[in-house]
């Protein structure tokens, strides 16, 4: 428990400009007290899920396609450096099935009784669709087996209430569990020291960097919901049908416009999706202009909007906002204009 915490990244499809330079996986540190809700074994990746939870079941209308949202983060032994899994089986029995990382607050998760620690065994009866063969270090495999349980999950709970057979300190049994609708919300937090995040299609990543450089839960927000924004606009498909390719070269010629169409809608529909959830999107113009401060690269290979262009999109979306706060039917478009 002493040991950093790290996780592994699992593969990208599609936003990333290059590999990150991520940490080996470790033990689970000892969260540090602070105010967040709910049951957790590591405070950065539940503040992460704390955030991406609201914004996805608040912000649920603003969504063409609905997900079943928990409110649980999940890990797996197969997240985990060789030499801290027989650890990790001591401590969480995490060989035995998809452990929970995360349980948010005023979740279906908590209304359920599941608590950070469980480990899920079974739903509706049927076992867990976990491979029982590890993948080796830095194997892109590695979050296969817990990207599967989790959609098995997922599948159960689109027909309603799930009965999941649960493990808690060597004890069996089983509990209910319900779900709400929202946008889709996965978000995972990888240890990195690389400020970035990125989306695929089907989950959110941030760094631990990036997340250091958030300096509120109002610019975490806009992280997020930027990223969600990506793959509830099925930029990551899109992109790829398109033929742009991945890493550098997607910022030169005509393949860095169709990109930054793509970052253009995705500030749009991520301001509205955090101003939903109620965060400050006040903190975008400030958060970006920090980042591109410390960050920003030559034009040449820039796969993201100018900081002009961007200020003006943000402004001109919060200005709409506003609007249709004074006037309802000028606020009711979800999808960004393309």
């Amino acid at each position: 428990m002493s040991a950093p915490s790290r996780l592994t990244l699992f593969s990208l499809a599609a936003l990333s400009a290059a590999s990150l330079a991520l940490e080996e996986p470790s033990a689970l540190e000892a969260a540090e007290p602070r105010v967040l809700q709910g049951s957790y074994l590591r405070a950065e990746d539940h503040r992460v899920g704390q955030v991406a939870y609201r914004i996805a079941a608040l912000a649920g209308p603003l969504c063409p396609a609905s997900s079943p949202l928990t409110g649980i983060l999940y890990h797996h032994l197969n997240e985990y450096e060789s030499a801290d899994r027989s650890g990790m089986i001591a401590q969480f029995d995490l060989d035995r099935g998809l452990g929970v990382l995360s349980v948010i607050g005023d979740s279906p998760a908590a209304a359920a009784g599941l608590t950070a620690g469980d480990v899920l065994l079974t739903v509706n009866g049927r076992s867990l669709n976990l491979d029982p063969a590890l993948a080796p270090p830095k194997s892109t495999a590695r979050r296969a087996a817990l990207e599967a349980a989790e959609l098995q999950i997922e599948q159960a709970l689109a027909h309603g209430t799930a009965r999941i057979g649960v493990l808690r300190q060597g004890h069996q049994t089983e509990l209910s569990l319900t779900s709400r609708p929202g946008c889709p919300g996965r978000v995972r937090l990888a240890r990195s020291r690389q400020t970035n995040a990125f989306a695929n299609g089907r989950y959110v990543t941030l760094t631990t960097a990036v997340l250091a450089f958030a300096q509120s839960d109002d610019e975490l927000a806009i992280i997020i919901a930027h990223e969600m924004a990506h793959n509830i606009l099925n930029h990551p498909d899109r992109l790829d049908s398109e033929g742009v390719p991945k890493g550098l070269l997607r910022g030169i010629g005509r393949k860095a416009q169709k990109v930054w169409a793509t970052e253009a809608e995705a500030d749009r529909l991520g301001i509205r999706l955090a101003s939903a959830a109620g965060y400050d999107v006040a903190a975008a113009i400030p958060f970006w202009r920090r980042f591109y401060a410390k960050f920003d690269g030559p034009q040449i290979f820039r796969t993201h909007p100018s900081l002009g262009a961007r200020e003006r999109i943000i402004t001109e979306t919060i200005a709409e906002l506003n609007l249709g706060a004074q006037r309802p039917e000028l606020g009711k478009g979800a999808l960004p204009d393309r």
